[in-house]
C-alpha cells in the first residue's frame, strides 16, 4: 500500500502521525538528528551546504506528499515556520506504513 513514496516521505508521515502539526524545524530535528537553537538552526554549526541539501530534500518531499492529497501545508504569515498535517489519506496511509513496520518486526 505505501509504494511510491520515498524513506523519507514514509518517516514525515509517521511522524506527523505521532504528533499531529508538524513543523519542518521539528522533521529537520527528528529525521537529520539537529539540535534546534534559539534562532532556528545556524548554518554555520551544520554547515551551508549541508542545510541546503537536507532543506531542499524536504521541501520536495513535503511538495510531493502534498500533491497525493496526503498533508496539509500550513504557512504562517507572520514568521516563516511551515507546518504539516494530514489529511484523511495520509493518515489512513501512515497507519498502513506503521502496521507494515510492526508485521516487519514480528514476522523479521
Amino acid at each position: 500500500m505505501s509504494r511510491g513514496i520515498s524513506d523519507l516521505q514514509r518517516e514525515i508521515l509517521l511522524l506527523c502521525l505521532e504528533k499531529g502539526f508538524l513543523s519542518c524545524q521539528e522533521i529537520l530535528c527528528r529525521v537529520w538528528g539537529w539540535e534546534p537553537q534559539e534562532w532556528g538552526f545556524r548554518k554555520a554549526t551544520i554547515g551551508e551546504s549541508e542545510y541546503n541539501v537536507a532543506h531542499a530534500s524536504l521541501s520536495r518531499s513535503i511538495t510531493r506528499l502534498w500533491a497525493k492529497n496526503l498533508v496539509i501545508i500550513w504557512k504562517n504569515l507572520t514568521n516563516s515556520a511551515t507546518r504539516i498535517t494530514l489529511t484523511p489519506e495520509g493518515e489512513t496511509l501512515a497507519q498502513a506504513i506503521l502496521g507494515e513496520a510492526t508485521e516487519e518486526q514480528i514476522y523479521g
